[in-house]
């Protein structure tokens, strides 16, 4: 392989060669001097390395050895390249994830995308060495970059990779993507990036090329649905927005179940609704008890994904609670703040939360939480200003500011300090090996005027939310898109079988009674985890993902010239580099042994 070199202006450093040999044309003139004696003279003899006499030219092995290191160092700086035949171009195919991308009748942004990039990968006359390929690996952009494959080295295999890119996400991060993609590919990567947006503003690597393959479209979507559980009833909110500059006109048509197939069944709700240009219609339901999966529809359009909601029943776990508390007044108002939560069950047989005063004795239960509430008889008034952490889950929401709390005054008090007046503990918490809980609230009502503020039934509020949250059972059943699912399992259960809406099933582990699965498509999920069956159900309910006004289609960005030209190059000053730094050493080498 013959280099080329890339800074021929380097060779004016040959120059040097004439310096060179005027140093061993012109010698030292000498004269004679007498003097008495020689013995403080080191050097004796006459020095002949250069002067301004003019004789005939020496060449010993120290003059070549200096020629051939400005030649190769010459060499260097003219920046010599050569063809390697090693890899392929590294391209980076970003990958908008998000799910307008399926918007679209007979074409979407992704089928466009898809016949962009398989023609730019099949036509010969793109690549500017003709005998190369690229290596395509993807990135997509969803809620988090994610690599998608490893590197395919044909068309064939690029576009096949593509199956795995489902457009479920419900917006795209680009900018991380491609901020991954850089990190991935190298200082010399490709990227390219397909979506259906405009790019930055701001985008002048030589490195980057954006194609946008969006159409505006008018779109009526679903952007929010909730069920909401009353003593009675269930309540359902559905609210469609018209995201077009045009008043848009679409039907809704609410079912139970799986009677949407079933015409003889009437639905729950059917109407058709006139919705001014970006505007929001709200619909409200009462749904009877009891009620199962429900199903809401509005008329067909570009997209999809957003006309079509599932709600499960949302249904709070209630904890089985046991007060055990002997004054009648303390038992009064521990009752009363319970029964305001509407979360509470009473249970004297395997509760799950059991109020204790100072003087009860608790039982044996591992699963047993314990609140109790301690009244000393030295006690104080405090008027703050409180410390309170705010990062347990007992005091979301609590402000005691203008609270006076009556509590003993003893600075040592057990368990870790929640609450605290100066130094004095409030409220403390231990957590047992079983996982239990036990939770001490010092609390003197004559001195106190937390039992009648807002306060006290937020903190019981919160004592039940937490204490719900480690029994078994899902925390919330209708998310959306790309929502994290949790889930506590009962004890023993060391992994889960996950059914997702197309009916792969998959097998998760469980560490600690906990499983977090993400909604990554929309539809029902079912986690079977032993006997026990749990589902929850997953929509696209995201107004700025669904508004398909502002789609446009374009390329911006370019490879540049330059970089397409000498790609397969590597540079080989190195290689010149070394052999001067060799000679040059030879060079010193002799020098010490004529000295």
């Amino acid at each position: 392989m013959i280099p080329t070199f890339t800074f021929p202006l380097g060779f004016l450093s040959l120059l040097a060669i004439l310096g060179l040999a005027a140093i061993y044309l012109l010698r030292t003139r000498s004269r004679r001097y007498p003097v008495s004696s020689l013995m403080l003279w080191v050097n004796q003899q006459q020095a002949r390395e250069g002067g301004l006499r003019v004789e005939r030219l020496q060449t010993p092995l120290l003059f070549f050895l200096e020629l051939l290191a400005i030649i190769l160092l010459s060499l260097a700086v003219a920046a010599p390249i050569i063809r390697t035949a090693q890899g392929a171009i590294p391209l980076m195919v970003v990958l908008d994830d998000s799910f307008s991308m399926l918007a679209g009748v007979d074409e979407t942004p992704k089928s466009r995308a898809i016949a962009a990039l398989e023609e730019q990968l099949s036509a010969q006359g793109f690549n500017p060495l003709r005998n190369r390929r690229y290596a395509v690996r993807y990135v997509l952009a969803g809620t988090e970059p994610q690599l998608l494959n490893e590197s395919a080295r044909t068309t064939a295999e690029a576009v096949a990779q593509l199956d795995a890119w489902r457009c479920l996400s419900p917006f795209a991060d680009l900018e991380a993507a491609i901020s991954l993609a850089a990190e991935l590919g190298g200082a010399k990567a490709l990227i390219l990036v397909l979506t259906d947006d405009s790019p930055p503003e701001l985008m002048e690597s030589d490195r980057v090329q954006w194609w946008s393959f969006g159409i505006p479209h008018a779109n009526v979507a679903f952007v929010n649905a909730t069920r909401t559980a009353t003593v009675s009833d269930e309540r359902c909110l559905l609210e469609i927005t018209n995201l077009s500059p045009h008043v848009g006109s679409t039907e809704l048509i609410v079912r139970m179940d799986d009677t949407a197939a079933k015409e003889s069944v009437p639905p729950l709700h059917r109407s058709t609704l006139e919705i001014s240009p970006r505007a929001t219609r709200r619909v409200f339901l009462n749904l009877p008890p009891e009620t199962p999966l429900l199903q809401a529809r509005i008329g067909n359009d570009v997209l999809a994904i957003d006309n079509e909601i599932m709600l499960l029943p949302q249904r709070r776990k209630p904890v089985l609670v046991d007060v055990r508390i002997q004054d009648a007044r303390l038992r009064s108002l521990v009752e009363d703040a319970l029964a305001s939560t509407n979360r509470a069950l009473s249970a004297k047989t395997g509760p799950e939360l059991v109020f204790l005063d100072d003087t009860a004795i608790a039982d044996n239960s591992v699963e047993a939480w314990l609140m109790r509430i301690i009244t000393e008889s030295e006690a104080s008034a405090y008027v703050g200003p409180f410390v309170i952490d705010l990062t347990h889950p007992l005091t979301e929401g609590l402000s005691l500011r203008g609270v006076v709390w009556g509590a003993g005054v003893k600075e040592q008090f057990m368990g870790t300090p929640i609450i605290t007046a100066g130094n004095v503990p409030l409220l403390t918490d231990t957590e047992q090996f079983t996982g239990a809980h036990e939770i001490r609230l010092r609390l003197h009502p004559d001195f106190s005027t937390l039992q009648n503020s807002p306060n006290w039934p937020i903190l019981m509020w919160n004592l039940l939310q937490w204490r719900a949250s480690q029994t078994p059972g899902l925390e919330h059943t209708n998310l959306r898109l790309g929502d994290v699912a949790v889930l506590r399992t009962k004890p023993g259960i060391t992994s889960v079988e996950v059914a997702s809406p197309h009916g792969e099933i998959h097998t998760q582990p469980v560490l600690d009674r906990t499983i977090n699965l993400k909604a990554g498509v929309v539809g029902i999920y079912e986690i079977r985890a032993g006997a026990d069956r749990y589902t929850f159900a997953s929509n696209a309910l995201y107004q700025a993902e669904s508004d398909l006004t502002a789609k446009v289609t374009g390329r911006w960005g370019d490879w540049g010239e330059a970089t397409l030209r000498w790609w397969g190059y590597q540079s080989f000053a190195w290689f010149f580099l070394m052999l001067a730094i060799a000679i040059l050493t030879l060079h010193l080498i002799f020098v010490k042994r004529e000295t």
